[in-house]
């Protein structure tokens, strides 16, 4: 996008600011905004946005494989353009899975969960990671937040069709499936950590976007008791695909944020119904591994529920 340089005065120069950014923004003439000088560039924001961190230097040595994660995920939910990972130890461990594992080996491969960061040096002991993409469009996290959806939807779809044919073949899948839906979400908070909500807003979708990790989570390790169990009856499959069902269905509550209050309840009732039915039957065995797996996606209505009611507050204040 290109803007005419206008001389003000004798010594002002001015551009224009474009209209559907401003509109966006709901700029109005006699806001400030923050003009930040960067080399060649100058970035203009509104004041109070949050900036991006430039640059985040951490050193793995006495570090496992979880910390190294955590670290990762949370640097790059706030933005950081560049991460400097020094270390001595060629090694971490992995507990887990009981062994050690390559620095260099899984940092090249963690990164692959992250929408735009790349290894651009490495060395014996210092591997230097940037994001690519330089300007990131806040906006869009409604699109990124439906990509979530379909993903989520695809792979319930893919888990219950597999339960009639060959599940072993699918639950190799699984933890693609996984990463990939992991992938959206942490760019979904990277794009929402600089988006101009309100903080109630943010927090609100940051706790839910956790409550939707921790159900993929869940729905893998359900996975994996589907895959010991080999043969499941048709019970269990009918109940997991009513709560795969109703998980979507609170999904669209945040996704449409226009559901008039019958349809509410009549999600909300559901839920309960179906909470009460399968607190009233006797599993084991195997079917009691699965539901104890699976039954957890049911608890996640608060969420929703507040969630929808964060986003359309506006709708109630008078």
């Amino acid at each position: 996008m290109k803007r005419k340089v206008n001389r003000v005065g004798q010594n002002t120069l001015t551009v224009s600011l474009p209209s559907k950014w401003a509109s966006e923004l709901k700029i109005k003439p006699g806001d400030e905004l923050e003009v930040i000088e960067d080399s060649k560039s100058l970035i203009i924001q509104r004041e109070g946005s949050p900036e991006k961190i430039k640059k985040a230097v951490i050193n793995t040595d006495d570090w496992n494989k979880l910390m190294l994660n955590r670290f990762f995920e949370e640097l790059y939910r706030q933005g950081v353009e560049e991460i400097v990972v020094n270390h001595t130890n060629e090694t971490i461990p992995d507990y887990k899975h009981n062994k050690e594992i390559s620095v260099s080996g899984y940092v090249n491969k963690v990164i692959e969960r992250f929408i735009g960061l790349e290894v651009v040096s490495q060395t014996a002991n210092k591997i230097i990671i940037q994001s690519l993409i330089k300007s990131e469009e806040h906006e869009k996290t409604d699109v990124v937040l439906r990509r979530i959806y379909f993903l989520i939807k695809d792979f319930l779809a893919e888990f219950l069709n597999a339960m009639n044919n060959d599940f072993s073949s699918f639950f190799e899948k699984v933890y693609d499936y996984h990463d990939n839906i992991a992938k959206f979400i942490y760019y979904y908070e990277r794009l929402l950590n600089i988006s101009d909500l309100s903080e109630c807003k943010k927090s609100r979708l940051f706790g839910l976007m956790v409550i939707i990790d921790k159900v993929v989570d869940l729905i893998r390790h359900t996975a994996e008791r589907v895959n010991e169990a080999k043969n499941v009856n048709d019970k269990i499959k009918l109940y997991l695909k009513e709560i795969f069902d109703l998980f979507l269905e609170q999904f669209d509550i945040v996704l449409k944020k226009n559901f008039s209050p019958k349809e509410l309840e009549a999600i909300v009732k559901k839920r309960y119904e179906l909470l009460h039915q399968i607190n009233k039957e006797d599993f084991t065995g195997d079917g009691l591994k699965i539901m104890s797996e699976c039954k957890i996606i049911l608890h996640t209505i608060n969420e929703f529920c507040e969630t929808y009611v964060a986003l359309t507050v506006e709708k109630y204040i008078s």
